[in-house]
């Protein structure tokens, strides 16, 4: 990063985020915007990029950094430009438009201003090539003279632009479909156009994390695409798929296949990045079809059901590999939003903490591939806290439970609605678990499922029509610990305050944490709040976090499979020797 400035936010700046500081402190740089000279996504020089507060610290960063079980190789090959990489789509896709959820555009024929590698938490410049930061409420992004669109209408190859990056932005607060518009609502003030290759964002209020994989980085929010799609009311994205990325639409058909082929034209990634010269992507929605498909070596690569299927992964050839992840937080929701609802006690709250069993969820549900978690899950080793405190919380004492209620005075008599999405599977027997467990202290709970797509996610999340509610690996995402915080907040995170829970020392901690560039004081601020928000017996529980495994061939090479894990173009990584 460039400092032009020697003033006095400089001076302290760089005294507080000096890299070498934290590689001694933490073995990792990744605390705030360090001075820290890393290697693009695929370019040759060295160039001066923040890090970021990322995975610091942990060995099971992000969505996993997860380890191979099985067949793993002693050694990682060079990446060779080439071949085709096949992997199953598990349902159909809406359209094209790079900010909607079900779509795979925004990873291959998009990018960001920078992406987010999760494993050595920090930023890797992309679209810009140079981030200055000369004081706390402005970031000013140089954009690179050679970046450039695809070459197809209605951009014809024309280079990224200022412009470019103000309008996707804004597009991505104006739509009705899109989440997590805090990043620009709570905290962008205003944008500035110098010029064509200069955006320059002036904040509202200083954030430490917006550099991070939840701020400008972030997947659907910080994506960057020409200006043509979106400005003057027009939706061309939905139909038009154009924009800076590595690769091209080749083949769309909504409800059998997606594929892309590598640009003829790549712009920054001068050592043979992005590497595989097509990506296939068939719409398979039967699993026993995706796992015959991965026997057959039809695909490349296969998340397992559960222990048990990748289990069964491995006896399909000694060349099949298989990934150990930390996956995302299963959370009990319970709605808590006036001095009359059933949850608004806090001792209701604690009997409920008292009343789960944690355990049974874990060796029923993961087959005992799980972790406790609080607030900050365990793979965010710098900020999480202890896994003996967590266990406190949840001690599984159901005389306690029962007594907790009554003081209360709870009605036993009352009848309280859990609604469930139907997929995966594993949700219906969370939710019968919880049923069961609450059911001995004197919770009735009558089960509620409800389709994932058309009715759960916008009628229930969506709409926080709900009494009780549950999820396993949706809504959240979990690579920075403010991120996790900010969900037991009046705010909400990128989905909003999903509880109707609102505790103002709770509000003020977590604001302050984000506007504090002392690395120790923050941490201790986040593992502070995590107390607070636990003693208080927040109504959004993280019941557990679940391992995941992915099984693969060994002639395909993840992403995550190297040393750098990508949150934006996930396509640096991914190599094939297969032709």
């Amino acid at each position: 990063m460039k400092m032009k400035s020697k003033g006095a936010w400089n001076r302290t700046f760089e005294h507080h985020l000096s890299r070498r500081k934290f590689i001694q402190r933490l073995g990792l740089a990744a605390a705030g915007l360090t001075l820290a000279p890393t290697v693009g996504c695929g370019e040759n020089k060295t160039t001066t990029t923040p890090t970021v507060r990322g995975a610091a610290g942990s060995t099971t960063p992000a969505t996993g950094g997860g380890t191979a079980v099985a067949g793993s190789a002693a050694t990682t090959p060079t990446p060779r430009r080439g071949g085709i990489v096949t992997e199953p789509q598990l349902a159909a896709m809406v359209n094209l438009d790079p900010q909607a959820l079900n779509t795979l555009t925004r990873n291959f024929c998009y990018d960001h201003l920078f992406n987010y590698d999760y494993i050595n938490g920090k930023a890797v410049l992309a679209l810009a090539e140079s981030i200055e930061n000369p004081d706390p409420l402005t970031y000013i992004f140089k954009i690179r003279p050679n970046a450039k669109h695809h070459n197809l209408p209605p951009v014809n190859g024309r280079n990224v632009d200022s412009t470019d990056c103000k309008v996707s932005w804004e597009a991505f607060v104006a739509n009705p479909r899109t989440v997590n518009k805090g990043i620009f609502t709570d905290y962008v003030d205003h944008y500035e156009l110098p010029n064509a290759s200069t955006f320059v964002v002036k904040l509202k209020k200083p954030n430490t994390w917006l550099m991070g994989p939840h701020g400008f980085a972030a997947p659907f929010p910080g994506v960057i695409g020409p200006r043509e799609l979106w400005e003057g009311g027009k939706n061309l994205s939905e139909t038009i798929c154009v924009g800076p990325g590595g690769y091209v639409l080749d083949e769309y058909d909504p409800a059998r296949i997606i594929s892309f082929k590598r640009r003829p034209d790549p712009w920054y990634y001068t050592d043979g990045r992005p590497w595989p010269d097509k990506l296939v992507f068939p719409v398979m929605t039967d699993p026993a079809v995706r796992a015959a498909a991965l026997k057959a070596k039809q695909i490349d690569r296969l998340a397992a059901r559960d222990k048990l299927e990748a289990d069964e992964f491995k006896t399909y050839g000694p060349d099949m590999r298989i990934r150990k992840d930390m996956s995302f937080p299963s959370a009990l929701l319970v709605r808590a939003d006036s001095p009359t609802g059933l949850f608004s006690d806090v001792r209701v709250r604690q009997a409920i903490y008292a009343a789960l069993d944690i355990q049974e969820l874990i060796d029923r549900v993961d087959l005992g591939e799980g972790e406790y978690s609080g607030p900050v899950p365990p793979m965010l080793k710098t900020w999480a806290i202890p896994d003996a405190e967590v266990r406190s919380y949840y001690p599984h004492d159901l005389n306690k439970a029962k007594q907790l209620l009554a003081a209360a005075n709870w009605d036993t008599s009352k009848e309280v609605e859990l609604k469930y999405p139907t997929s995966p599977a594993a949700q219906a027997l969370i939710a019968e678990l919880i049923q069961k467990q609450l059911g001995q202290v004197g919770i009735k709970i009558k089960l509620v499922p409800q389709d994932t797509n058309t009715v759960w996610y916008t009628q229930t999340i969506g709409a926080r029509d709900f009494q009780m509610t549950i999820y396993t690996g949706t809504v959240a995402y979990i690579v920075d610990p403010d991120f996790r915080l900010r969900h037991h907040t009046t705010a909400g995170g990128g989905s909003g305050n999903l509880c109707h829970w609102s505790d103002p020392e709770v509000d003020d901690l977590v604001a302050r944490q984000a506007q504090e560039f002392d690395f120790e004081k923050q941490k201790q601020m986040i593992q502070d709040a995590q107390r607070m928000v636990l003693r208080k017996a927040t109504p959004y529980i993280t019941l557990e976090m679940p391992y995941v495994f992915t099984g693969y061939w060994s002639y395909y090479h993840p992403y995550w499979t190297g040393d750098d894990g990508w949150v934006g173009l996930l396509t640096c990584g991914m190599w094939t020797e297969k032709t």
